[in-house]
């Protein structure tokens, strides 16, 4: 149980660290992964976990994972952005397109794959994070073959960091499964 806690205070943690997290876009993302931490607790401090507090838990952290990943994954892309864009351009070419241009809707598909991701692991399927993923490679396919915008290195940067996090959201309500 420690565990879970642990990972849920993880998620508050690394939310409250983003530069400007007060800023409203983050203040819900923090609130939603401190109340899954507060649901853990509670949780774990019970005689067994009941069904009532597993699907709480469950909800609050597909709800974290939607929420808190998309501020946390945009801080990943913004210290990783100086790497990842071209530094030099070729004489005779115009300036290439930003990454965040060519890869529209961004904030929309990262929530709804955390959210795919998310479930499939609590549902023990983890089989449907290779689906999701290769939905979305499939998707973002003729973007990401555009040449020196970055939108390559910004997408598999992306994914990892949603990825991650979702993850680390289901395994708080996997670890409250596990015997004592």
């Amino acid at each position: 149980m420690m565990a879970a806690v642990l990972t849920s205070l993880l998620g508050v943690v690394l939310v409250v660290s983003l530069p400007g997290w007060w800023h409203r876009s983050h203040v819900f993302p923090a609130v939603a992964a401190g109340t899954l931490c507060v649901a853990i607790v509670i949780a774990a401090n019970t005689s067994g976990v009941g069904r009532t507090a597993l699907i709480l838990c469950a909800a609050l952290a597909v709800i974290t994972s939607a929420a808190g990943g998309g501020p946390l994954t945009v801080a990943i892309l913004k210290r990783s952005s100086a790497s990842t864009m071209p530094r030099t351009r070729e004489p005779g070419r115009p300036d290439p397109t930003p990454a965040e241009d060519v890869l529209r809707g961004g904030a929309w598909i990262g929530a709804l794959e955390r959210l795919a991701v998310t479930t499939a692991l609590i549902a023990g399927w983890p089989e449907g994070i290779a689906v999701v993923l290769a939905v979305k490679g499939l998707a973002r396919y003729p973007e990401l073959r555009s040449p020196g915008a970055g939108a390559s290195e910004r997408f598999i940067i992306g994914t990892f960091s949603s990825v991650l996090w979702a993850a680390a959201c289901a395994v708080t309500v996997l670890l409250l499964r596990l015997p004592r």
